[in-house]
């Protein structure tokens, strides 16, 4: 998803008729950033395929979230986050990404307990995000957008200063595409829970709004943020999966088998791998 990089970006200068070009491109990043919020809500649509009934499908549909999600880390952010600046894998690429992905499971395992069960005189409380589950999801779902917003951003500073033109509506639209399975991860729990199609778009949408808002300082201090792109990654994969161990996977397999959920998780493996693969 970010590994069309731009390497040596180094902001823009904000000098005499440079502003109006710096300008320009943060409304064009930032109008990219919305549009692969969207795309994230169009996730929620396959939910209303006639016959699919996630509320009696909870635990398959939480498994095959956890799929998504997981391959999301491995494919979308780890990955390119070890390709970032070429140059092959070394221990001084993985160490920041690991530091990230400690940072992002202990960031969840606070949030996790903060986000109580419900309580006898509260029965609703997480009802409108899914329950807990779904509220977890959103809240790494939406870390997970982050660092595609502030990928964007650079992408679109260095096309403002002539360097790889093209790459930043390229990988504006591969980020675009690949929220489309993203937002179904965040619809699923919701949908579980019973909430409406329209709130499962609005949900999936907003898990994304991350990415439009941190276009605007990516495109000012891109210099400041690429390097500190391998620690956001592996910030945000280290939560994603530890969420998927913690709660998507147990709390499947509470109504379903084992087996089914294995396979459920591997669908949705598969499916984030093909859409990768496809880009």
């Amino acid at each position: 998803m970010v590994r069309l990089w731009l390497h040596g970006s180094g902001g823009f200068p904000i000098c005499g008729g440079v502003t109006v070009l710096l300008w320009t491109t943060i409304i064009t990043a930032f109008v990219a950033g919305v549009l692969a919020s969207l795309a994230c809500g169009l996730g929620a649509l396959p939910l209303m395929i006639r016959g699919l009934d996630p509320i009696k499908q909870r635990g398959l549909g939480y498994g095959f979230a956890g799929g998504l999600m997981f391959a999301a880390s491995v494919y979308n952010l780890l990955l390119p986050a070890l390709d970032l600046g070429g140059g092959g894998w070394t221990l001084a690429k993985v160490l920041p990404i690991i530091g990230g992905v400690l940072l992002g499971a202990m960031f969840l395992q606070v949030a996790e307990t903060l986000v109580h069960d419900d309580k006898p005189d509260q029965p609703d409380q997480w009802k409108h995000w899914g329950g807990r589950v779904g509220f977890l999801v959103f809240i790494a779902m939406t870390i997970h957008s982050i660092p595609e917003g502030v990928a964007v951003g650079v992408g679109y500073a260095a096309d403002g200063q002539g360097e790889s033109a093209g790459v930043g509506p390229t990988l504006a639209l591969a980020i675009a595409i690949h929220n489309i399975p993203e937002g179904l991860a965040v619809a699923i729990p919701l949908r579980s829970a019973g909430a409406s199609i329209f709130r499962c778009f609005l949900a999936a949408t907003a898990t994304s709004l991350t990415q439009p808002l941190a276009t605007i300082p990516a495109v000012l201090l891109a210099w400041f943020f690429t390097p500190l792109m391998p620690v956001l990654m592996g910030f945000a994969a280290g939560a994603m999966v530890f969420l998927v161990i913690l709660e998507l996977i147990p709390a499947a397999l509470e109504t379903e088998s084992p087996r089914r959920i294995a396979w459920a998780f591997t669908l949705g493996f598969c499916l984030m791998l093909m859409v990768q693969v496809v880009l």
